[in-house]
């Protein structure tokens, strides 16, 4: 299963902690980057001369590599966690610990009974969400087996709408067609619709490893092994997608997650 994938079906409790525990292969995986600690070893922090089991570990390495998996989540896109910059910003005051009061003198303007309504309908956001979740869940339940599975959105997409609802039938019939090859390429064309375009560039995203940085000319040298005579657009759009970042000064490039 994708990463993707394991982000969005985690359980709550999961997700909270950032990790999660794969029974099958008798390891604990991050849900942000997808590093791996298998399940019996002992792991070493860095700098330090303290030894943890992979449970406790794969723990510090979300606070260490990610900076709290609260901090993570809040730094999603509004379109993905639902919250506007406003209320991001309470929610890490609220879990510093502020009080009310607190958070108006930081803020430097407003009053005590305006971050009293904030929270309440944080509250309220948070009860609709459980009910929703409940709602979906009944209604999977009753879902025919041969109803159409979605691909899964990935997390750092600009913008989620329509042109995501793309069945697994919809994305292997766009990989056959313009990868008649096979998914190594090359790309026979690169397609006009938003669907088809993609699932292109989230089966070449596939290509760049989560964590490491790559030069302009490495990012090129992968393009151009799937579309040779117009790389740059590919490079473009992996950018304009949510795919890739990249330094202003365009001298790094890496995966967004």
């Amino acid at each position: 299963m994708e990463l993707n994938e394991l982000f969005w079906s985690a359980e709550l409790s999961e997700m909270k902690k950032g990790y999660i525990y794969e029974a099958a292969n008798k390891r604990y995986r991050c849900l942000v980057c997808g590093e791996t600690f298998e399940g019996g070893q002992v792991f070493q922090l860095p700098k330090e001369n303290k030894w943890y089991d992979a449970n406790k570990y794969a723990e510090f390495h979300v606070e260490r590599e990610h900076g709290s998996i609260l901090a993570y989540l809040l730094g999603l896109d509004k379109k993905t966690n639902g919250l506007t910059d406003l209320q991001k910003e309470l929610i890490r005051d609220f879990s510093a610990g502020l009080s009310d009061a607190d958070i108006v003198k930081k803020a430097g303007g407003g009053s005590a009974s305006t971050i009293r309504n904030h929270r309440f309908v944080l509250k309220e956001k948070a009860k609709q969400a459980k009910l929703l979740l409940a709602i979906v869940e009944l209604m999977e339940a009753g879902v025919s087996a041969d109803t159409p599975r979605f691909i899964p959105v990935h997390r750092t997409a600009t913008q989620v709408d329509e042109r995501y609802a793309i069945t697994e039938k919809e994305h292997d019939a766009v990989m056959k067609q313009y990868f008649p090859k096979g998914p190594n390429g090359p790309l026979t064309q690169f397609p006009r619709k938003e669907k088809k375009k993609i699932v292109i560039l989230r089966h070449i995203a596939s290509y760049f490893k989560p964590g490491r940085k790559y030069k302009e000319k490495e990012v090129n040298e992968q393009l151009k092994a799937f579309f040779e005579d117009d790389y740059v657009t590919l490079r473009r759009y992996l950018i304009e997608y949510g795919y890739l970042d990249r330094k202003d000064d365009c001298s790094e490039y890496w995966l967004k997650q």
